[in-house]
């Protein structure tokens, strides 16, 4: 029997963001709560359980052996529940399932108990609600109408809410419906109001024949999922400019192309692909899941040849591949459906991250044609060495069982997997890599860390450090204040200062142009399998016209499926859906709205004290200088008064985000009394009737609501937009990266 002792550790080389996601999610810990692993431990871990696939302990040990070598070199992880979970005997070790809904009650219930059963093993779901009959439709069973897929999608929203997965992550769905369902507008328009299915994704599936109609002029007929009876009809090109404006504004839905991923089905014969996972890259057949793993491309660059090592990638890539398949031998899952599912097609998904860094390192812009080459060879390489290890293993251990009902027999390559690769989130495991995220650009160079003692500190991207310090463009002190001013938002293509060289090399996310966004896209899925996880970012200035020409041109450049976010779309508090007739019309209900404050915001920290109490007031800002939060911290953790002066700082700072005016807040609770009361030691508030009395005092005095937010320098800079949450692990906020919420300083990560 091979245990974790047979293996020959070698030390891992992390960065310090790197083992403290490791100690939150990954690390096993004892009954206390306290870390009982090591990095290397874990790595050890989960080879030793992966190649227990293999056929003698001869076997196991030496496979076992190569897979901690890429993992612990950091060349290759698997996805986070098998990182999680493997070796323990809890949980699943696949991240993506698709459960299927039909139009009855009994189905949609034991579809509710099973995406609970995924979900509390660590997976994540997506559905088609596209068979459910339209909201009224008659039940002749029951002389009633139908609730329509909307109030499934909440149902199974609150199904999410209740189990966390794997107790380490918050669920997440991907619900798609189909363009020409009768509950489509209702469906475009389900997240508007910013509160309902915030564990979903949303997607509209579209086809060919729709889109064509679209871009040409007429109307489609909607119809009844049961029986394709027509249901009215509506005007194709008004429909997908609403789809676009939706996605303008909360960043959903996204757009699916059916047609498109039904022509790269491997098994056409057992159904149509009507969903995915919840990121959209992964299209699978009902109760199927998906095992994915990602390599570290830059891992692979070798500065003295200036090249790849193409060679060391190969090698990489077929371990990683087989490393996958083990799993599906060796997963446990959660209900028997999607244990009969995944091995009998035994999908795999091998992927890449580290393509930023990859590019820095070479000197290749993110937007440009030599960049579109490399992803071409990349995924050549990567998809060929794949294939060619899964054409190997189905000589050696026999091919996926529904090989005969594939689009592979009876001639074609006799694959152990009915697919091998898939450009997946590499969220989390990107940060344990210390790479950049999948496929995606830098999101920023420079931005905020809070420390463990408080302090806050701009953190820069090392390359670009580096690279800066080299052209000495900029003496050092102005080179921290570009680095600061670049964390508080600033654009390094707006910066004439910097080398023009350096301004490409280096683009981020929202300076890159659309259509560079989404030929990239484009690029890697050509040679890709299943799908890719990518977003094309926009800048908050674009229009709704804008979205809808990212659509079009994914669809003509083969992609399976395209998501937008404009930045900042999610910081604000969208009106909500008041019916489809009024959206129709263009109308819309008010609510209140909340200005969120910024990802990285500055601060004002001040300590007082009240008679014998001493504290800190924390206000934080938004971008144009007004006050947006507020903390108390009191030295009596846990006393009476420090619940109360906690209570009132966050109804403050909800008020302040709602609008409600400080001289207001402040009128309102200055001269309240109770005791901690006294002299201060503020010689211009000599004495204050209570903590809360002192507190909106000093704020009142502190803040001209109208004054600009400085760095350092005394030079104002426009602050980055933000998602608009907060992360709920550091309270930092969040970004929206691959449809993720990715925190940059603790590595959570939320999809939905």
């Amino acid at each position: 029997m091979v245990t974790t002792n047979d293996i020959r550790t070698t030390p891992v080389t992390l960065s310090a963001n790197a083992r403290t996601v490791l100690e939150r999610r990954y690390l096993l810990k004892d009954g206390d709560g306290a870390v009982s692993e090591t990095p290397e431990q874990l790595f050890a871990r989960v080879a030793v359980a992966i190649a227990a696939a293999e056929g003698d302990d001869g076997a196991r040990r030496d496979w076992a052996q190569r897979f901690y070598d890429e993992m612990a070199a950091l060349r290759f992880l698997p996805n986070s529940p098998t990182l999680m979970n493997a070796g323990t005997g809890r949980g699943t070790l696949a991240a993506c399932f698709v459960l299927p809904v039909e139009d009855t009650l009994e189905s949609i219930m034991s579809t509710a108990q099973a995406t609970a059963m995924v979900q509390k093993y660590g997976g994540g779901t997506g559905f088609s609600f596209s068979r459910l009959r339209g909201r009224g439709e008659p039940i002749a069973s029951t002389h009633g109408s139908a609730c329509g897929p909307v109030s499934v999608l909440r149902h199974y929203d609150d199904v999410s809410r209740l189990v966390t997965q794997g107790g380490k992550r918050d669920g997440a769905n991907m619900g798609i419906l189909r363009v020409d369902h009768p509950d489509v507008r209702e469906f475009i328009h389900a997240k508007d109001d910013g509160v309902t299915a915030t564990r979903f994704n949303l997607s509209i599936g579209v086809s060919d024949e729709f889109l064509s109609v679209a871009e040409r002029g007429g109307e489609v007929t909607l119809r009844d999922p049961r029986d394709g009876a027509p249901r009215g009809s509506v005007d194709a090109r008004a429909l997908l400019d609403e789809i676009a404006r939706a996605a303008w504004e909360t960043g959903d839905p996204g757009l699916v192309f059916l047609d498109a991923i039904n022509r790269a089905n491997p098994t056409p014969a057992l159904g149509e692909i009507e969903a995915t996972n919840p990121c959209g890259e992964v299209p699978l057949l009902p109760w199927e899941a998906c095992t994915l793993g990602s390599i570290q491309l830059a891992r692979f660059w070798s500065p003295a040849s200036g090249d790849v090592d193409w060679d060391a990638l190969r090698v990489t890539a077929r371990i990683a591949a087989r490393f996958l398949d083990n799993v599906v031998e060796v997963n446990v899952f959660p209900v028997p459906e999607i244990a009969e599912a995944v091995r009998g097609n035994r999908k795999i998904g091998l992927g890449m991250m580290g393509f930023a860094d990859l590019l820095i390192a070479a000197g290749i812009p993110y937007e440009s044609d030599e960049a579109l080459a490399l992803a071409t060879r990349l995924a050549d390489e990567i998809g060929a060495a794949a294939d060619e290890t899964s054409a190997a293993l189905g000589l050696e251990k026999g091919v996926f069982p529904n090989w005969d009902r594939s689009i592979y027999a009876p001639d074609g390559p006799r694959y152990r997997n009915a697919t091998r690769t898939c450009i997946a989130p590499t969220g989390t495991i990107a940060i344990i890599a210390g790479a950049s995220s999948g496929i995606e650009p830098l999101f920023s160079l420079a931005h905020y860390r809070r420390m463990g003692d408080g302090t806050v500190l701009p953190e820069v991207n090392e390359a670009f450090r580096e690279a800066a310090r080299e052209a000495q463009f900029l003496g050092e002190t102005e080179l921290e204040t570009l680095f600061d001013d670049l964390a508080h938002g600033a654009l390094l293509a707006d910066r004439p200062e910097v080398p023009e060289s350096l301004r490409h090399r280096f683009a981020t996310a929202h300076e890159i142009a659309p259509a560079w966004h989404v030929r990239m896209q484009a690029a890697f899925q050509a040679r890709t399998d299943l799908a890719v996880s990518k977003t094309v970012n926009l800048p908050r200035s674009a229009t709704v016209e804008d979205v809808r020409s990212v659509y079009l041109l994914a669809h003509a450049l083969g992609c399976k499926g395209v998501t937008v976010y404009r930045d900042g779309s999610r910081a604000v508090q969208v009106l909500a859906h008041a019916g489809t007739e009024q959206a129709a019309a263009g109308g819309r209900a008010s609510e209140p709205y909340r200005r969120h404050l910024p990802d990285e915001r500055h601060s004002i920290t001040h300590k007082f004290r009240v008679g014998e109490q001493e504290g800190y007031i924390t206000a934080g800002l938004f971008e144009d200088g007004a006050v947006g939060e507020v903390f108390i911290k009191i030295a009596k953790e846990g006393s009476t008064v420090s619940g109360l002066t906690d209570a009132v700082a966050l109804l403050t700072s909800i008020a302040l985000q709602y609008g409600v005016s400080l001289d207001k807040l402040a009128a309102k609770l200055e001269q309240t009394r109770f005791e901690p009361y006294g002299v201060t030691a503020n010689p211009q508030i000599p004495f204050a009737t209570s903590i809360l009395d002192y507190v909106f005092r000093w704020l009142r005095m502190h803040f001209d609501v109208d004054a600009p937010v400085t760095p350092r320098d005394g030079h104002a800079v426009d602050a980055p937009a933000a998602s608009g949450l907060t992360c709920p692990d550091c309270g930092q906020q969040l970004d929206y990266l691959e449809r993720c919420l990715t925190c940059r300083s603790c590595g959570y990560t939320k999809c939905g």
